[in-house]
C-alpha cells in the first residue's frame, strides 16, 4: 500500500510505547516509500522523535482539556492543511477516537479494534497492521541504533571506566509502585564486588541520588541516555522508558515488575534483556538480584 502524499502517525507516548513503536514506524515507512510521514506526539518527545529516521516531520499535540474546544479548532487547522491521505492511530485512546469521529472523519483512518484486548499493546498494533495488509517482523524488533550517540566525553568527565553497570531507579512520578526500593543497597553490594556502578536519574527521582554510591548521571538528553545505556555491560531498571531503551538495544539486564503492571504486556523481555516479576517488590531483595546478575556477568 504505497500511497503518495502525506501520511500522519499519531503516538502521544509514553516514552516506552514510543520506543517500542520504532519497528512500526519503520514498517510504515517501508510501505509508503513515496510519502512524507509526519508524527503527531506530545511536546516532551519532540526532541526525541525529530531525529527518528523513519519520520520526516514532527507535529506537537498539546492535548488540552476535552472541554477546550478552541484547542480542537487549532488542532484541526494544524492538521488539515497537510491534506493527509491516511492517518495511523497508534495511540488508540479516547482522545484519538474523538479526533477520528469529529475532526478528521473524511480521512482514511487506521486503528485497532477498541473492543479487542490483545496480550499487549504492541501485539495489538501488529494485528492492526496485518488487518490492513501490512505485515513484517520489523514490528516486534525495534532498532534504536539511531538514538544512541557517542558518550566518550561524558564517560571521561565523570571518570567512568569502560565496563560499567547502569542502574535505572526511576519511573513515572504517577506510578510510584513501579519503583523497586533497594537500588541503594544493590549499588553498595556491587561496589563491594569492585563493579563500576552508574546510576542515571531523571527529574522525578533526583532525591534517590543522595543514597547511591558510585557515579550519578543526571540531566542527560535522550541521545546521551541511550549512549550510556548502550555502552554498559548490564542494566537493572524498573518498568520505565529507559528500560525499554535498554531492551530495544538488546542489552543484558533485568526489568523489575511488581503487581501494578504485567511484564508480559510490557513486551520488555527481548533478546538479552529479561524481566523479573514478583507479587511485592519490597520482598525482592538486593541480594537476590545480585545473585542473578553474577550468574550472567561471570
Amino acid at each position: 500500500m504505497n500511497i503518495p502524499g502525506n501520511i500522519l502517525i499519531i503516538k502521544h507516548g509514553a516514552l516506552g510505547d514510543l520506543i517500542q513503536a520504532d519497528g512500526i514506524f519503520k514498517l510504515i515507512r517501508s510501505n509508503h516509500k513515496d510519502a512524507k510521514i509526519f508524527l503527531l506526539t506530545s511536546s516532551n518527545f519532540f526532541s526525541l522523535m525529530v531525529t527518528c529516521p523513519h519520520i520526516d516531520d514532527v507535529l506537537i499535540d498539546n492535548r488540552a482539556s476535552f472541554l477546550n474546544f478552541i484547542s480542537y479548532i487549532n488542532l484541526y487547522k494544524k492538521i488539515i492543511k497537510y491534506n493527509f491521505k491516511v492517518i495511523y492511530d497508534l495511540q488508540n485512546s479516547q482522545r484519538t477516537y474523538i479526533y477520528r469521529k469529529y475532526l478528521f472523519n473524511n480521512i482514511k483512518w487506521i486503528s485497532t479494534n477498541r473492543k479487542h484486548h490483545p496480550i499487549s499493546s504492541l501485539r495489538g498494533l501488529e494485528e492492526m497492521m496485518k488487518e490492513n495488509f501490512i505485515s513484517g517482523n520489523k514490528i516486534i524488533k525495534p532498532d534504536l541504533r539511531w538514538l544512541s550517540r557517542d558518550v566518550k566525553k561524558i564517560l571521561k568527565t565523570n571518570n567512568i571506566k569502560s565496563k560499567y553497570i547502569v542502574l535505572l531507579p526511576g519511573s513515572s512520578k504517577n506510578h510510584p509502585l513501579k519503583r523497586w526500593p533497594y537500588y541503594s543497597k544493590l549499588a553498595k553490594l556491587l561496589f563491594l564486588k569492585g563493579q563500576e556502578v552508574v546510576t542515571i536519574l531523571g527529574p522525578d527521582e533526583l532525591e534517590i541520588g543522595n543514597s547511591m554510591v558510585g557515579h550519578i548521571l543526571k540531566n542527560l538528553d535522550w541521545h546521551e541516555l541511550a549512549g550510556i545505556i548502550e555502552g554498559s555491560c548490564f542494566i537493572v531498571g524498573n518498568d520505565s522508558g529507559p528500560s525499554h531503551i535498554a531492551s530495544c538495544l538488546n542489552k543484558k539486564g533485568f526489568a523489575l515488575f511488581g503487581p501494578s503492571t504485567s511484564a508480559k504486556r510490557s513486551e520488555l523481555k527481548r533478546g538479552n534483556f529479561e524481566t523479573i516479576e514478583v507479587g511485592d517488590l519490597k520482598l525482592l531483595s538486593a541480594d537476590a538480584i545480585l545473585k542473578r546478575m553474577m550468574k550472567v556477568l561471570n
